[in-house]
Parts: C-alpha cells; structure tokens; sequence
C-alpha cells in the first residue's frame, strides 16, 4: 500500500513513520489492500486557500479529501484513492480544546479523511453521517488496542 507523505509546514512536528502505519493500517481494516493515497501535511493559510478554491469556504479547515476514483477519469488508475490534507495548526488547537494528545488527533483526522476517499460524506445525509462516524469509531478503537500498528 503505497502512502506518499508531504509535509509542507514546520510549525508542528508530524511522525511519518507513525502517519504511514495508521495509513496502511486504515486502508486495510477498509479492505483495500492495494490502495494508494498522498497524506500532504500544510498549515491553516495553505488549507484556507484549497478550502476556498475546492468548497468555497474561505476559512482554514481541519482535513479536506481529495478522492481520485470519481468523476471523469478515475478509471484511470484505480488503485489511487487520492490525497488527504491535513492542516496540522488546526490538529493541535483542536487538540488542545478537546484535552487530547496532537497525535490523536491527526490520527482521527486521517481516518475521516481516508473515509472520505472512500465514498463516506457525512454532508451527503444524516444517515451518511451517522454510518461515517459509526465507522470513524471503530476504527478509531481498533487503531488505539494494544498491537494494531504493528
């Protein structure tokens, strides 16, 4: 399972290593074990700016996803997802707000973002939203027991 990793901001110290197992292991509790994703790390103006352009929302936002398979031309490789961008100044508020430590965080980040790839959209409906986060949660679980990542 190809991960590619991009960090495009300093503010906030990201562990690759640990980012491309929760990755590879999202993916694969998803049953995708041939998926292919981009994880770009950026700050809030960089996330502000595609949030504008892609939602116009002109606001900085957690995680945006970028699913490749839909629409003209994702036949053309079908095995790349897309990219997941995470804002990793808008983690560690989040962060701190909620009493969690950053990694937890972006490890929830990148689970709604892989989702997203995948089809979910909690804006879709309240029933899609429901069975995102019902989703979200068990892998969330299943990501925190003892020996997942390895």
């Amino acid at each position: 399972m190809p991960i590619s990793i991009q960090n495009r901001q300093r503010k906030e110290r990201v562990d690759r290593k640990l980012a491309l197992q929760w990755g590879r292991r999202i993916l694969s509790l998803q049953g995708c074990k041939e998926g292919e994703l981009g994880l770009v790390f950026v700050t809030d103006r960089q996330i502000r700016t595609y949030n504008r352009i892609y939602r116009n929302k002109d606001k900085p936002t957690d995680v945006l996803a970028f699913p490749m398979l839909e629409g003209v031309g994702g036949d053309l490789h079908p095995t790349f997802l897309g990219d997941v961008m995470i804002s990793l100044e808008t983690a560690a508020r989040d962060a701190r707000v909620a009493g969690r430590p950053f990694e937890e965080q972006v490890k929830i980040l990148l689970i709604h973002g892989i989702l997203h790839l995948m089809g979910y959209d909690h804006e879709r409906s309240a029933a899609e939203a429901g069975r995102m986060r019902r989703r979200e949660k068990v892998l969330l679980r299943v990501l925190n027991a003892p020996n997942t990542l390895s």
